[in-house]
């Protein structure tokens, strides 16, 4: 998958991005960073065919996007937000929205990958009511069980848009174990505005307000002491504040 000279205004004179070039390597692991209001949603949706109004050249395969049918799209792409919606009823049917054919055990399965089967096991099962929008789960929760549902469509291309954003830490790390898997096999694409979960990714495109600032590996982007540097050095102090005031606060007590 390429984009070239991809450019996108959501009104028309203010552009969003500023003909930028990427590249998506089959079965690779690509990251998109920057901060917030730079463009990586934007390039999310446009990739799953939700804005269609951009300039420029993206294939998928050799083909051009503008010539995929929206089915066809569905079929090879699946996205995760950070606020995946999540229906009205039982896990089970839930589920078997991305593969209907599913029996338990598949079904089981994947609920261990993403760590909620013990959970689930101590409700109602594949069976447990879920409220709307799955109000009576956490966020973890939900996003533990929007992976799981990912997990069975067994699509090529997986696209991550702030999947862990607002969740706890436990849940943070679980899925960015399995999306590390899904890498391994999967084209994987992933918007973070944390760095720490983009390190070991294949590929870094840092954005800067709709330009690519720089592209590269963790480490080699950590030498050029550029835009990624300034983000994941403040990111970095930031986390050592707010992990020395939680120890502070402990000793106080």
């Amino acid at each position: 998958m390429k984009c070239r000279n991809l450019r996108f205004a959501y009104e028309g004179d203010r552009e969003i991005l500023h003909g930028i070039h990427m590249d998506f390597p089959k079965e690779s692991f690509t990251a998109i960073v920057g901060e917030s209001g730079c463009g990586k949603s934007t390039i999310s949706s446009i990739l799953m065919g939700h804005n269609r109004g951009y300039s420029g050249e993206i294939t998928i395969g050799g083909c051009s996007l503008s010539e995929i049918n929206e089915t066809s799209l569905m079929e090879n792409f699946t996205y995760i937000s950070h606020q995946s919606y999540l229906f009205k009823g039982t896990v089970r049917e839930n589920l078997l929205m991305a593969q209907p054919d599913a029996d338990e055990d598949t079904l089981w399965h994947v609920l261990e990958q993403v760590k909620l089967a013990e959970f689930l096991k101590g409700e109602n099962g594949l069976d447990t009511i879920l409220k709307e929008r799955a109000s009576n789960l956490s966020g973890g929760q939900c996003q533990r069980l929007a992976l799981a549902r990912a997990l069975l469509r067994n699509s090529p291309v997986y696209i991550f848009d702030e999947a862990t954003s607002n969740i706890d830490v436990e849940s943070e790390n679980d899925i960015m174990t399995q999306i590390y898997a899904l890498a391994k096999t999967k084209t994987v694409i992933l918007i973070s505005h944390r760095l720490a979960n983009v390190a070991g990714a294949d590929n870094i495109y840092v954005l800067d307000k709709g330009n690519i600032a720089e592209m590269g590996e963790h480490k080699t982007l950590l030498l050029q002491n550029g835009v990624y540097a300034k983000l994941w050095n403040a990111q970095q102090e930031l986390e050592r504040y707010a992990k020395g005031g939680i120890c502070d606060a402990a000793e106080r007590i």
